[in-house]
């Protein structure tokens, strides 16, 4: 299972905890990958800034900037681990810039490297992946569209890319067609869904709570 911590979730002071619960109910290795979220946009505004998301990532102008995400998608990548460590499960941190496993081309993110991560999930480790990569000019590791980094990892796995609805099943208990790409009203309005769906990467969404289970019948496929 890839799956995308989506900044909407991780704003829930409550989602880490019962997320922790779910993985470690389920058992098995997994891929979560996440942004800076809320973190990076606060820390940018700490330094006098009006943060702007570009291509799912906050825009930073200067190394400082950079810098300042870096250090919250850090942050927040150990609070990740350390709750899902709390909860028995075996959960490392990884970035997107380690042995080259994301990497940037023509302006987006592509996945490089994969062996030593799939390794490692078929050991039964949850590995959670902060999506930094290397800086073309050598600088402090930057920011990319966390939705982009969990497609371009799960095609590299040959698995669906897993997003987590708002608002639980769309209404007729859960039939989206798969005839034309899903709307974001469709899908509870998850983040990021719409690039992951423009994207081809086959995906899957689960109504909050029914992790413990991936490929179960609370499993929607919406694409592909």
């Amino acid at each position: 299972m890839v799956l995308l911590l989506d900044a909407y979730h991780l704003g829930d002071p409550l989602f880490l905890t019962g997320l922790a619960r779910d993985l470690a109910a389920r058992a098995g290795g997994a891929v979560l990958v996440h942004g800076s979220g809320e973190r990076g946009e606060r820390a940018l505004e700490s330094l006098g800034l009006l943060p702007e998301a570009v291509g799912g990532a906050w825009a930073t102008a200067t190394d400082e900037e950079a810098a300042a995400v870096e250090r919250a998608t850090r942050a927040l990548s150990r609070e990740i681990v350390h709750e899902l460590n709390e909860a028995g499960v075996s959960a490392v941190r990884a970035l997107g810039a380690d042995r080259g496993l994301l990497k940037r081309s023509g302006g987006g993110v592509v996945a490089g490297k994969t062996a030593w991560l799939q390794t490692l999930v078929g050991q039964g480790v949850v590995a959670v992946v902060a999506s930094l990569v290397a800086a073309a000019d050598g600088g402090p590791l930057a920011e990319a569209d966390p939705a982009a980094a969990t497609a371009a990892l799960a095609g590299a796995l040959e698995e669906p890319v897993t997003v987590l609805l708002k608002k639980g099943l769309p209404s007729g208990g859960g039939a989206v067609s798969l005839a034309a790409p899903p709307t974001r009203a469709a899908l509870g309005d998850p983040d990021g869904a719409g690039r992951l769906v423009a994207s081809g990467a086959r995906v899957v969404a689960l109504p909050k709570g029914a992790l413990r289970d991936a490929g179960g019948a609370a499993a929607v496929p919406v694409s592909g």
